[in-house]
C-alpha cells in the first residue's frame, strides 16, 4: 500500500511540474511572440502506444458487439 501511495504522490508532483512548465512556456511564447514547444512535444509520453492499442481494442469491441442498436437518445 505504501508503494502505491508513493507512486500516486509522484505522479501528482510530475503532473504539477508539467503544468507549471507548460504555463511558463505559454507565457514566454505570448510575450516574445516565438513558438516554443510544450513539454509533450520535447518529452513524449511513453504510454502513447498503450493508449493507441487500447483505443483500437475498444473500437473492435464496439464494432463486433452483438448488441448493436440505435441509441434511444436522439438529438
Amino acid at each position: 500500500m505504501g508503494r502505491r501511495f508513493v507512486i500516486a504522490i509522484l505522479n501528482i508532483i510530475i503532473t504539477a511540474l508539467k503544468f507549471g512548465v507548460n504555463m511558463t512556456t505559454i507565457g514566454i511564447s505570448f510575450l516574445t511572440k516565438k513558438e516554443i514547444p510544450l513539454v509533450e512535444e520535447w518529452a513524449p509520453n511513453d504510454n502513447s502506444d498503450e493508449k493507441q492499442e487500447a483505443l483500437e481494442r475498444q473500437k473492435y469491441v464496439v464494432e463486433h458487439s452483438p448488441y448493436n442498436y440505435d441509441s434511444p437518445i436522439k438529438y
